[in-house]
């Protein structure tokens, strides 16, 4: 395939995901979702499948539910109000559904382990005590390539890296100002891990034409829990189980829409591994007292 064919494909599939991840429960059709593409109903289904490795119904599905997951495990909302913001109208629609994907009813899955994959692997996790500092942030535009595989998975990270480094330096767009995000929109605990989905991004102050797999995209403002973690990314895991599974059911936050995201202070190729400063913006709301 020509490498000019394979940059309009990878620019098509990037305004669908984004617009879905926009419009998530708005229901749209497919037919409306190849005009976003640009591309007919037919060739889309399958370019997006050999982009996404599912095809567009089944994916839609699927991070629909595990948003439900992520709002039965980490929220204190009834079945009747998740039902209603997400569409399924009753909680016994919401139910078989839920149930036929993920094999467990929705009060099942809430009255569970909040890890019941052992994700974390709890009894490998060291505790922290950790430092948090609640900031208000403004929208940021950003540059980014998608990454689909286990959050920090070496190789597909690097390379990804590696390509929006040469991206942003053959079009001049970084800059002392420019700051290196890392987006994540899935929960390792619910979504499989090979699965999950993952933005690395620079910021920029102008305008930017997205192209082939570099696409563009707003982080959303407002409230988060901001934490430091210095030392090597190994430790990411150790704080974000610190985050999820001890601080935040104790913290009288909520998870409140949006993606949380890392900052990445300093390049880890020019300090020492002790050295590397990462922050972790979790996106939050006040309302929640144990």
């Amino acid at each position: 395939m020509k490498e000019t064919t394979q940059n309009g494909y990878d620019k098509a599939v990037n305004r669908v995901i984004d617009y879905i991840n926009r419009h998530l429960f708005e229901t749209p059709d497919i037919k409306q979702l190849s005009e976003i593409a640009n591309i007919s109903g037919y060739h889309f289904h399958r370019i997006f499948k050999a982009t996404i490795g599912e095809n567009i119904r089944g994916y839609i599905k699927r991070i629909r539910l595990e948003y439900i997951a992520e709002c039965l495990q980490m929220t204190h909302y009834s079945l009747d109000e998740i039902a209603a913001k997400t569409g399924y109208g009753t909680k016994h629609a919401l139910s078989k559904a839920f149930k036929k994907h993920f094999g467990i009813s929705p009060s099942a899955f809430r009255a569970q382990d909040r890890d019941p994959f052992n994700f974390f692997g709890r009894g490998e996790r060291k505790v922290i005590q950790l430092s948090v500092d609640i900031r208000q942030i403004e929208l940021k535009k950003l540059v980014y390539i998608r990454i689909i595989d286990w959050y920090g998975s070496p190789e597909s990270y690097r390379t990804a890296w590696k390509k929006l480094g040469q991206f942003g330096k053959k079009n001049n767009l970084l800059n002392h100002s420019t700051e290196f995000i890392g987006l994540s929109f899935d929960n390792p605990t619910i979504t499989p891990p090979e699965s999950c989905r993952f933005y690395a991004c620079f910021t920029v102050e102008e305008e930017v034409k997205p192209t082939g797999a570099f696409g563009v995209q707003h982080l959303s403002g407002g409230l988060y829990a901001v934490f430091t973690l210095k030392g090597s990314y190994n430790k990411l895991l150790d704080m974000y189980y610190n985050i999820y599974m001890i601080w935040l059911p104790q913290s009288g936050y909520k998870l409140r829409g949006g993606s949380s995201f890392e900052k990445y202070l300093n390049n880890p190729d020019h300090v020492a591994e002790e050295d590397i400063l990462t922050e972790i913006y979790v996106p939050v709301s006040e309302g929640y007292k144990q």
